[in-house]
């Protein structure tokens, strides 16, 4: 009953008006004009991450491995906790409700962590996340259309950074929140864009929402155990529904599919033997990859739908020969810089607000335009009329002038930056500053952020 209130819920505010949608287009197939009435569903802020909260909680009491919790204020303070409550990342109760009957304790390495994980968490969604966003990449999505194929492949390279920027900035902030009420959170990203694979591309990104899923569908429809045939529908499965747990529409089910699939075809590559039987079985999967994209690019009626589908094929045919990087450690940046571009064409269905506005991006990338960028598009204006006013600073005209693509290529320089060198830096650094001149700084810091934009804007996964 539970499960079924829970997930009914879910279903009826999140899927009902897609559902519509689907029974529509299935019934113009067969020359049937069905007009459904027509629901304005107001969604409720994070329906997703509070329902997988209370599913935690019931599931693990059935299987056993937690006690029921008999104080109901502590189970809804579970349930609402407000760090988590609109973003994630996704508490379990197993994790959440044993610090509930322990006196919170704070300690100095506490309120540090604290400060540190906020203060990074608000640059990143700030200046990597929001500033990106109002300053180029939502006008290209936006009309696709008007901009040259290269403007529309660097959006989506600006999308794919802002993304994690904004959603893994507000973990950031949420683990820096509870921390201050003395309550831990788990980590929900690991650096993702260094990802060798689709695989471990899914263990960095949105951590808890993945491993959520892998323990409580993907373990219980049998995981691996069933054989090689099951378990790669079991997988299937599981990546199709975190590719459409991200919304409701055809864009996401194509951006579910395509990760599924990819999800599948990387646990093939891992699992194929070194033999003649391997390598024939690599080129017939290939060559279904290779049809299967040229369906889809039929269905989304792209131009030029039979060269994506040999292009899909070769690029597959081509990661499947790659040696491992557990094998090869001198192939790892090659791996890396393959799982990136993938993860970076998939967002066109994932940011695109329509089906016709993501077929008019990728038929802008399929027929490339060679027109280049367009003079001014990566202007910061406000620093461009402060330096105008500034005789003496003329010589950071192109700061000005390139502002937007040197802050895109600053972030993921940043993000490719070993995670250990930095947080080396932050250890021997920021101890040594005064705590007036780091609160001063800190202070200049929000005032400055709060300056880029003309207002807050809300957190991509608001929606979710």
């Amino acid at each position: 009953m539970s499960l079924v209130i829970s997930l009914g819920l879910l279903g009826y505010f999140k899927y009902t008006g897609f559902l519509r949608e689907v029974a529509e287009d299935a019934a113009a197939l067969f020359g049937v004009s069905a007009a459904l009435p027509a629901l304005t569903l107001l969604l409720p802020v994070g329906i997703s991450f509070y329902t997988f909260h209370g599913l935690s909680y019931t599931i693990d009491v059935y299987r056993q491995r937690i006690p029921v919790e008999r104080s109901f204020a502590k189970y809804a303070l579970f349930m609402a906790f407000f760090p988590t409550l609109v973003a994630g990342p996704i508490v379990r109760a197993a994790e959440f409700l044993p610090q509930l009957h322990a006196r919170p304790r704070l300690s100095r390495e506490d309120i540090d962590f604290a400060i540190w994980r906020i203060g990074k968490g608000l640059v990143k969604k700030v200046l990597l996340g929001d500033f990106i966003a109002a300053a180029f990449a939502d006008r290209v999505f936006a009309a696709p259309a008007e901009h040259s194929s290269l403007e529309n492949l660097l959006a989506l390279y600006a999308f794919t950074l802002q993304i994690y920027a904004d959603f893994s900035g507000y973990s950031d902030i949420a683990l820096g929140s509870a921390r201050l009420l003395g309550f831990r959170l788990p980590e929900n990203f690991d650096r993702p864009y260094q990802a060798v694979d689709v695989a471990d591309f899914w263990r960095r990104w949105h951590m808890t929402l993945s491993s959520w899923l892998r323990d409580y569908v993907y373990y219980p429809l049998g995981g691996s155990r069933k054989g090689p045939a099951r378990t790669y529908v079991n997988l299937w499965l599981t990546l199709f529904l975190v590719g459409i747990w991200h919304g409701a529409s055809w864009n996401f089910v194509i951006y579910a599919c395509v990760h599924a699939s990819a999800m599948v075809y990387n646990r093939f590559c891992r699992q194929r033997t070194a033999s003649l039987a391997g390598l024939l079985g690599l080129l017939a999967v290939s060559l279904w990859i290779a049809l299967g994209m040229s369906f889809l690019a039929l269905a989304v009626e792209l131009p030029r739908a039979p060269l994506i589908g040999v292009a899909s094929g070769a690029v597959a045919l081509f990661i499947g020969l790659l040696p491992q990087p557990d094998q090869r450690p001198a192939f790892r940046p090659l791996h890396v810089l393959l799982t990136l571009q993938f993860s970076v064409l998939s967002r066109v269905f994932f940011r695109s607000d329509t089906l016709e506005s993501a077929r008019t991006m990728l038929g802008k990338l399929t027929q490339w335009d060679g027109l280049g960028v367009r003079d001014g598009l990566f202007r910061l204006e406000g620093l461009a009329q402060w330096l105008t006013r500034s005789p003496e600073l003329r010589w950071a005209e192109p700061l000005a002038h390139w502002g937007i693509l040197l802050l895109l290529v600053g972030g993921f320089a940043l993000h490719y930056t070993p995670r250990e060198r930095v947080e080396r830096v932050v250890e021997r650094v920021i101890p040594r500053i005064p705590s007036v001149v780091l609160g001063i700084g800190l202070a200049v810091l929000m005032a400055g952020l709060s300056l880029l934009l003309a207002g807050p804007r809300p957190n991509i996964y608001f929606v979710f």
